[in-house]
């Protein structure tokens, strides 16, 4: 049997080098790490679509919009924390920093005093002008989210180490723990939705601690990067527009529209923003290789994983705009009206197939590239979603969206020629 299960290993290997002088791209690593990180994706749409039934069947469209709204409104407190540690530990534990664990969770806590004091002082105020239901999500995010994201840079700490295998477990385990107390509340506790972001918070919480610790022990030396405070200091800057541009439609939504229309907006988009979440696996696979590899080499074969990247993502959008209406009348009959708005949605994720490009910027540290990708389109959608969202209602919403993800493909791409050229 083991004889058999070399020889099998042995052609798969011998056919994945073979592709390669056609994908001009390691296909043994893309392989081996890939296969845990899309393992990882699909845990995690299996989990998130399984939520969203039980959300859809056992919650108000009221609930489940005042829940999210919440959750997105808590994660804005994060713009002013050091939150591009994330990327900063990766390369730290790439190059061989095993220390970039602790030294990253240690900057995290030190630089979270603003999500505590903002968080608190916003509480208050929204406590002073009666709306409890705010004031008491802020309060929960202002006490968690500081360890929340400091304990959770576990996940790129492993994905330094390619340890892709411990990082997809952890996160699926997380994230099915997280939506099995969320069920359970819902079915046999409350359907509140301030008891809902409370469990999410502390589910979150705990099985970050856990990881954090059982982390650590992969680390084969103490160092420590010196300039993870100052490249991470530069990635939170960037991502701070970012962060306001990715929560910002959850918020002008519910403002607009209400709560209700909110959920719809958040079930047309919950699919293929998860389909998305498998594109930025191939960014989290070739930052630690793009990191050890000079850009003349990288040059060379990066528009042949482009273009079957972009190729790979509109074949599966055709094929989800085709299957969205049967999906949402057998899983979310309560959202019909969701389907027209996710499939115009789907195909602005075909525009994510630069996601190589934004890990040679990052891999390279190419701070002025990633400064301009990472605020001319989110200002562009912080300008016109309220515009379209006012007038057009959630159409205005998803058109603002492809318009935002065009206009950052085509910056990215610009920018890029000319890096080529320098």
């Amino acid at each position: 049997m083991s004889r058999m299960f070399d020889r099998a290993k042995s052609s798969a290997v011998s056919a994945l080098r073979w592709s390669e002088k056609y994908t001009k791209t390691d296909m043994v690593y893309l392989a081996q790490g890939g296969f845990w990180l899309i393992a990882r994706q699909v845990g995690a749409i299996i989990i998130s679509l399984g939520l969203a039934v039980f959300f859809g069947h056992f919650a108000t469209q009221d609930t489940y919009g005042n829940y999210k709204y919440i959750i997105d409104v808590s994660f804005l407190l994060t713009t002013i924390s050091l939150s591009g540690l994330t990327t900063a530990v990766t390369r730290a534990a790439a190059r061989g920093d095993g220390g970039g664990l602790r030294q990253g969770f240690t900057l995290s806590m030190r630089w979270s005093w603003g999500i505590i004091l903002i968080g608190f002082i916003t509480s208050l105020y929204y406590f002073y002008l009666g709306n409890n239901f705010v004031g008491i999500g802020l309060a929960l995010a202002a006490a968690t989210l500081p360890l929340i994201s400091g304990l959770s840079l576990y996940d790129s700490f492993l994905i330094g180490l390619k340890e892709f295998r411990l990082s997809s477990l952890y996160s699926i385990g997380s994230l099915a723990f997280t939506a099995l107390s969320l069920i359970a509340t819902l079915l046999f506790v409350s359907q509140r939705a301030i008891v809902l972001v409370a469990v999410y918070f502390i589910t979150n919480l705990m099985t970050d601690a856990l990881w954090y610790i059982l982390s650590l022990r992969k680390a084969q030396n103490a160092s420590q990067d010196p300039e993870m405070l100052h490249y991470g200091f530069h990635l939170s800057l960037m991502g701070v527009i970012g962060t306001i541009a990715d929560k910002i439609d959850s918020i002008i939504v519910f403002s607009l529209l209400g709560p209700a229309q909110l959920a719809v907006y958040l079930y047309a988009i919950a699919i293929p923003e998860q389909i998305k979440g498998l594109l930025k696996n191939i960014g989290t696979l070739g930052t630690p290789a793009f990191a050890r590899r000079s850009l003349s080499e990288i040059k060379s074969n990066i528009w042949n994983r482009i273009l079957l990247l972009s190729l790979g993502t509109l074949g599966v959008m055709c094929v989800y705009a085709l299957m969205t209406p049967f999906i949402f009348k057998i899983f979310f009959p309560v959202y019909i009206s969701s389907i027209p708005y996710s499939q115009i949605y789907a195909f602005s994720i075909v525009f994510s197939g630069i996601v190589p490009i934004m890990s040679i910027f990052q891999a390279h540290k190419n701070v002025r590239e990633l400064y301009i990708v990472s605020n001319v389109g989110p200002i562009l959608l912080i300008i016109i979603f309220p515009i379209f969202t006012a007038y057009w209602g959630i159409s205005g919403a998803i058109i603002s969206q492809v318009v935002y993800r065009f206009v950052t493909t085509s910056v990215a791409i610009f920018l890029f020629l000319r890096l080529k050229q320098l």
